[in-house]
């Protein structure tokens, strides 16, 4: 959550007033922070809720968001900068941000089965 809130203020300062980014890449940009922010905030809420409900698959759910965040959110920021940078190698990320998407889909579907399977933990 941290690294999010960094990125997302290095985006709205820096990159924009510095690097003067277009407007489409600092959007993706911002599509970036949105999803780690939103993941890592899940990712945290779920860790409250196991403490009272026993949730059936959390830590494949949890990995699943984290690979998501570094695939999905980390793909865009790399091809966000590399329209800077020009690195050629780079240009193989554009199929690897709907793979991070992907995870996250798989991640909120195991949940959502995970809770309709989920019971009360006796204290």
């Amino acid at each position: 959550m941290v690294i999010a809130i960094a990125l997302g203020a290095m985006g709205a300062h820096y990159l924009k007033e510095n690097l003067e980014l277009p407007a489409d890449k600092l959007d993706s940009w911002k599509t970036g922070v949105f999803y780690q922010i939103t993941h890592s905030l899940s990712i945290f809420i779920l860790l409250l809720l196991a403490t009272t409900f026993k949730i059936d698959k959390l830590g494949t759910v949890i990995n699943l968001f984290l690979i998501g965040i570094l695939l999905f959110s980390g793909s865009i920021y790399l091809l966000t900068l590399n329209s800077i940078w020009q690195i050629d190698a780079l240009k193989f990320l554009g199929p690897i941000t709907p793979i991070g998407g992907l995870l996250f889909i798989l991640g909120w579907v195991l949940l959502l089965l995970s809770f309709k399977n989920s019971r009360k933990t006796i204290d």
